[in-house]
C-alpha cells in the first residue's frame, strides 16, 4: 500500500499580491502541498512561507522574476491569486484563484450558503473554526491543476483554469440550490434533525442511521422501551422523537467515546463519535492505513524533533507493470479519448465520473433495472433532480452483474475502458467476481478506482457510514459548534465529505490518466479527505501544543433580519463606534452593515439561502442546466481555451445498452 508521484516532474509556483485574500493564500498554500506530496517542485513567491510546518514543508523559494519564469522554456505551472499572472504569461498553465481582498472563512461560508446550514434554527448559524473553507477551495484548485497538466502532457497544450473560491464551496452545496430553485429552500435543523448529535461521557456522537437500521440499534441500546410500537416506523418516532430520543440520551450518557464506537460498530450503525486532533492520531483504522507521516518539527513542546501529519488521502494498493500511452484524441479536453465505467451511486461514486465527463471523458453508467442508482427515486420522486445533478454528460448500460452472461458482457466493456470507477461497500465488487484482479485479467491497464467511506482496508473499514458520520470521525464536526461546545452534522442536506471526495478523487484519477503507468487500484478515503484539511491541528497536537482550531467569527442579525457573518476584531470595533456589536447590528439593515464592515477593512457576507446562492454563481457556470433544461451541477473550476460544459442529459436506465453492448 504506498501513493504514487502522479505529477513527478510537475514544476510549479505558488504566486500573490500583497492584496491577496487570506482565503486565496491559504487555498493555494495547501493545494501546493497536496501537489508537493504528488511529486511536483514547488517553488513560492515572497507572500507565502517556507516554514518547517503543515502546509509549507518541502517547499522552496522562487528566486527569479515570476514572469520571467513563467516565460521560461521549461514547462512551469502556477497557482496565482493574481489574475494578471496569466495574461502576462507567455505559456499559460495557470490556475487562477478569484476571491475579493477581505475574503475570509467567514465570507467563504456565508457566500456558499454553507453557513445556513450549519447550527440550530433559533440561533445563528455557525462559521466552522479552522480552515475548512479555503481547504475545499484547495481541493478544487488540485483538480484544475491536473486539468492543466493533463493537457500539457497530453498535447503540449497549455491554458488557465479559473477557481472561485466561495464558487468551489457553492458547488460543494448543489444540493441547497437545487431545492432552491424548486422553491423549497433548506436551512440548519439543529437538535431537530433526523441524524442528532448526542452527548456522552467525554464527548459527543453524531446519531446517524437509516430505517433499516432501526431493529439493531433497539438491540444496541438494549432498553424495552424503544419496542415500543410508536418507533416501529419513522412516522411514529418522529410525532414521538422526544421519548425515544430520551431513553437513547441516557444510553449514550453512560458510556465513552471509544465504548459507544464499538457499539456502533457491532451493531453495524452507520453512526460515530465526534473526534478531535488527539482522538485521531490514536484511531486504529486510521493507523493501519499509516495515515499520518513523522516530519521533522523542531518546535516539538517535548523536546523531540518530529511532529505527525496527515498523509494525502489516496493509496495505490494494487499495480501493472504495463506503461500505455494515452488514447489518440483532438485536444478538445483535458481527458478527451479515454473511457470511465461508471458504478458509482448517490453522490460519491457518480460525482466523481461526473466530474470526469466533464474534462471530457466519455462515461458509461453502468446499472441494473432491477438495481438502479437510488438517487433516481430519491424522496419517493419520479425523476431526482439531484440524479440529473450528478448524473449528466453520462451514457448508461444495464447489466446485471450477477448475471453471468451480462457480467461477460461488462467485463468486454472492461477491455476497452480505461477507469472503473466504484462506491460499494467493502467486498461488493469481490463477492461479484469483479475484483481489480478480475478487472486486470480483462484489461491490463484498466485504473479501478475505488471510492469508500474509510478506505478497503483496516479495523472497521467496511462499516456503514455516510458523509455526516465522517464528518464526525474525521474531525470536522469538532469544528461545528457554539460557545457551549455542542457539535453539529451537515446531515443529508450537504453530507461534507461525499461532496469534497469528488474534487480530489477526480484530480488524481486526473493525474494518474495522464502519467505512463496507469494500471493500478486506487483507495480513496473520504474519511482522509477531511482529515487532511485538519493537519495543522493534529500537528500541533502531536508535538504537545494546543491544537484549538482558529476562530473564524460568527454570524449577526441585522435590522432587516439577515444573518452577516464576519469576524470582529477590536480595531473593527473602534472604527464602527460599536461596544455592543450585536445590539449596533441590529440597528443596521444588511447591506449597510456590509458595507461598513467592509469599509473599515473587515471581510463580511451575507448569510444565502440556497435560492440566493444558486442565483448569485449561476452566472459563473457553478450551476448549469442540461440539454433538456433540467437544473443540474456545473463546475468547480472552468478552463479558458478548453471549457467544459454539459453536453448530455442524465440517461435512462439501460438507454445505450444496445450502443455499447454487443450480443453474442
Amino acid at each position: 500500500m504506498y501513493e504514487d508521484n502522479f505529477l513527478s516532474g510537475v514544476r510549479v509556483a505558488q504566486l500573490a499580491t500583497g492584496t491577496a485574500s487570506t482565503a486565496a493564500c491559504e487555498a493555494i498554500d495547501l493545494a501546493g502541498q497536496m501537489a508537493l506530496q504528488l511529486g511536483a517542485e514547488v517553488l513560492v513567491d515572497a507572500h507565502f512561507a517556507t516554514d518547517n510546518n503543515f502546509v509549507s514543508r518541502g517547499k522552496v523559494k522562487l528566486t527569479e522574476d515570476p514572469a520571467a519564469w513563467l516565460a521560461s522554456d521549461t514547462v512551469h505551472f502556477a497557482l496565482s491569486a493574481d489574475p494578471a499572472t496569466a495574461q502576462g504569461a507567455e505559456h499559460a498553465n495557470v490556475v487562477t484563484v478569484n476571491a475579493d481582498p477581505l475574503c475570509n472563512e467567514a465570507v467563504l461560508f456565508a457566500d456558499s450558503g454553507l453557513a445556513d446550514l450549519l447550527g440550530d434554527p433559533a440561533s445563528a448559524p455557525i462559521i466552522p473554526t479552522g480552515s475548512y473553507g479555503a481547504g475545499t477551495a484547495a481541493y478544487g484548485i488540485l483538480a484544475a491543476l491536473a486539468a492543466l497538466v493533463a493537457l500539457r502532457r497530453r498535447y503540449g497544450v497549455g491554458d488557465t483554469a479559473a477557481v472561485d473560491a466561495a464558487g468551489v464551496l457553492g458547488w460543494v452545496n448543489w444540493k441547497a440550490a437545487a431545492a432552491g430553485v424548486m422553491g423549497k429552500d433548506i436551512h440548519r435543523q439543529g437538535d431537530n434533525a433526523e441524524w442528532p448529535v448526542i452527548p456522552c461521557k467525554d464527548g459527543y456522537a453524531a446519531l446517524v442511521y437509516q430505517e433499516r437500521d432501526w431493529p439493531n440499534l433497539v438491540s444496541m441500546v438494549g432498553d424495552k422501551g424503544l419496542e415500543d410500537e410508536r418507533f416501529s416506523n419513522f412516522a411514529g418516532r418522529e410525532a414521538a422523537r422526544s421519548d425515544y430520543m430520551e431513553i437513547i440520551r441516557r444510553w449514550a450518557a453512560g458510556l465513552t467515546k471509544s465504548e459507544i464506537n464499538a457499539a456502533f460498530l457491532e451493531y453495524d450503525i452507520p453512526a460515530a463519535p465526534v473526534m478531535d486532533a488527539k482522538d485521531l492520531l490514536n484511531d486504529p483504522l486510521l493507523n493501519h492505513r499509516q495515515a499520518f507521516r513523522r516530519q521533522a518539527f523542531k518546535e516539538a513542546a517535548d523536546g523531540g524533533q518530529h511532529a505527525v501529519t496527515p498523509r494525502l488521502a489516496h493509496r495505490v494498493i494494487h499495480r501493472s507493470s504495463e506503461a500505455t500511452a494515452s488514447p489518440d484524441a483532438d485536444a478538445s479536453l483535458p481527458l478527451s479519448g479515454f473511457r470511465v465505467l461508471d458504478l458509482g451511486i448517490i453522490t460519491a461514486g457518480a460525482g466523481v465520473s461526473a466530474l470526469l465527463a466533464d474534462l471530457g471523458a466519455e462515461v458509461i453508467k453502468v446499472e441494473s433495472h432491477t438495481y438502479p442508482d437510488p438517487f433516481r427515486r430519491w424522496a419517493g420522486q419520479a425523476v431526482s433532480p439531484l440524479f440529473k445533478c450528478n448524473n449528466r454528460n453520462k451514457y448508461a448500460v444495464a447489466l446485471d452483474l450477477k448475471n453471468p452472461a451480462d457480467k461477460g458482457k461488462f467485463l468486454e466493456l472492461v477491455a476497452q475502458a480505461d477507469v472503473v470507477v466504484e462506491n460499494f461497500r467493502r467486498g461488493v465488487l469481490e463477492r461479484l467476481g469483479l475484483g481489480y484482479d478480475s478487472l486486470r485479467a480483462a484489461n491490463p491497464r484498466i485504473m479501478l478506482a475505488s471510492i469508500s467511506g474509510q478506505g478497503l482496508t483496516g479495523p472497521g473499514c467496511g462499516s456503514s457510514s455516510f458523509g455526516s458520520t465522517l464528518e464526525a470521525s474525521s474531525g470536522f464536526s469538532a469544528h461545528i459548534s457554539y460557545a457551549d461546545g455542542a457539535p453539529y452534522i451537515t446531515g443529508r442536506n450537504v453530507n461534507y465529505p461525499d461532496q469534497t471526495v469528488v474534487l480530489y478523487a477526480a484530480a488524481v484519477i486526473t493525474a494518474a490518466l495522464s502519467s505512463a503507468n496507469r494500471g493500478m487500484q486506487l483507495d480513496v478515503s473520504q474519511r482522509d479527505v477531511a482529515v487532511f484539511l485538519a493537519g495543522g491541528e493534529i500537528e500541533r497536537a502531536s508535538s504537545g501544543r494546543e491544537a484549538d482550531a482558529r476562530d473564524n467569527g460568527r454570524a449577526y442579525l441585522s435590522r432587516d433580519n439577515r444573518w452577516v457573518a464576519f469576524q470582529p476584531s477590536p480595531e473593527v470595533c473602534d472604527s464602527i463606534g460599536a461596544s455592543n456589536l450585536e445590539e449596533w447590528c441590529r440597528t443596521q439593515d444588511a447591506a449597510d452593515l456590509v458595507r461598513k464592515l467592509r469599509d473599515s477593512g473587515c471581510g463580511a457576507a451575507v448569510v444565502r439561502s440556497g435560492s440566493d446562492m444558486y442565483a448569485h454563481f449561476a452566472r459563473q457556470d457553478i450551476f448549469s442546466r442540461s440539454p433538456d433544461g433540467a437544473l443540474v451541477k456545473g463546475f468547480p473550476f472552468q478552463l479558458d481555451q478548453h471549457p467544459m460544459s454539459v453536453r448530455l442529459n442524465s440517461p435512462e436506465v439501460g438507454e445505450h445498452t444496445t450502443q455499447f453492448c454487443t450480443s453474442k
